[in-house]
């Protein structure tokens, strides 16, 4: 008896992490963030489609001017799985490569201060006049 309970117990767990598996993102994706210490979240409804990281701007003292939405927050350790500080311009182009996946246009607000690093991804607006 106590082992079809435990039989149950593993298959309703099981049941149970499958149901909070995301569906957008592979598991690939996702063991690559949990390796790099980096995660970004989509704040829109609206799909947008990935670019090429070199495409994507960082704006670290200034701000566009130009019409945008943020579509997301990424967020960065500033340090790698070995505890070691990464460097400035590895994080930028960290930040980059996680803005362009969910179609970001720039990263906006970098605040390096706290950890983890946190900022938010824009997609600018085409105003019709």
């Amino acid at each position: 008896m106590k082992k079809c309970h435990f039989a149950l117990a593993i298959m309703s767990l099981a049941c149970l992490l499958q149901s909070c598996s995301t569906t957008d993102k592979s598991n690939t994706q996702t063991a690559e963030n949990f390796i790099h210490r980096q995660n970004v979240y989509s704040l829109s409804k609206a799909p947008y489609t990935p670019k090429n990281p070199k495409e994507v701007s960082l704006y670290v003292n200034s701000m566009p001017h130009r019409a945008y939405r943020v579509i997301g927050v990424a967020t960065i350790s500033k340090y790698n799985l070995l505890g070691q500080q990464r460097e400035e311009a590895t994080i930028h182009q960290m930040m980059k490569n996680l803005a362009a996946s969910i179609g970001g246009d720039a990263v906006i607000d970098l605040n390096n201060q706290m950890e983890p690093i946190k900022a938010h991804v824009i997609a600018f607006q085409k105003i019709l006049i």
